[in-house]
């Protein structure tokens, strides 16, 4: 047991009291980016988070980021960089994407625990999957393209398309999955990538390769977030929840501001 005194404890109807009083009604598509620990103690951890949503979106569809970033080239690697020795090594030994068993990577037990239930589906992008529960949940994770796996006929775009939600359970625009989406929209240059995705006759590791733009052109999403704040008030509201903050956006509002943000960089 940690030594650290439990004072403050946020539960199941905490979470769903202040998601309502941002808005949050039972039919609408949401973007879930968790931070449970900005929460203190929560009774059931990641169970009752995702409980308290799926009951507020009792008729609606819930969607969570379940990247597995570990499987990229280990050759483009920077956190750590891999020895060029080994570089073929993990190349040839990389486990495939697996919608199943993959791991959810870099995102928190949430999302990870989201992924594992018996009744939520996730999409077939071996490096940028989404989970889904809920209205049109296979429908959704069908549709994702393995090029520019955050654009059109993505779960991101029928998220825009449906007029959804962005919440942020005590995160910030950094996580914003939905500005990955804005900037995947507006025409800019691809790259070639790989993901591992099979394994052939020999038990090597098949990698394919795909198209999407580079995600790590903007370091910006927070300025980015503060001037939608200010010049868009309408569009987003935010509760203090105990030492949590949460926050809900419009999904359109956003991005199409972000489309324009991004837009007047790229011409800079």
């Amino acid at each position: 047991m940690s030594e650290n005194f439990i004072n403050t404890v946020t539960t199941k109807i905490n979470f769903k009291q202040a998601l309502t009083e941002v808005g949050i009604n039972s039919a609408d598509a949401c973007l879930v980016h968790t931070a449970m620990s900005k929460f203190n103690y929560v009774p059931g951890g990641p169970e009752t988070i995702v409980q308290a949503l799926e009951e507020i979106l009792s008729e609606g569809t819930l969607m969570m980021p379940s990247q597995v970033t570990t499987n990229c080239d280990p050759a483009t690697w920077k956190y750590p960089p891999i020895s060029k020795d080994l570089i073929q090594l993990i190349r040839d030994t990389m486990p495939p994407y697996n919608p199943g068993t993959s791991v959810t990577v870099g995102l928190g037990v949430t999302p990870e625990y989201f992924r594992r239930l018996p009744n939520v589906v996730r999409s077939n992008h071996p490096y940028l999957p989404l989970t889904i529960w809920g209205k049109n949940k296979e429908k959704i994770a069908q549709k994702q393209p393995l090029n520019i796996p955050y654009g059109v006929n993505s779960p991101l775009d029928y998220l825009y398309q449906n007029h959804g939600k962005i919440i942020f359970l005590g995160t910030d625009y950094e996580t914003c999955t939905m500005l990955h989406y804005a900037e995947s929209t507006i025409g800019r240059k691809s790259e070639t990538c790989l993901a591992a995705t099979d394994i052939d006759q020999n038990g090597k590791t098949i990698w394919t390769k795909y198209q999407n733009i580079d995600m790590d052109s903007y370091d910006d999403f927070n300025e980015l977030g503060a001037a939608f704040e200010k010049t868009c008030p309408n569009d987003w509201k935010t509760v203090q929840l105990n030492n949590g903050t949460i926050k809900v956006i419009n999904a359109v509002a956003l991005t199409d501001f972000a489309k324009n943000w991004f837009k007047q960089k790229d011409n800079d």
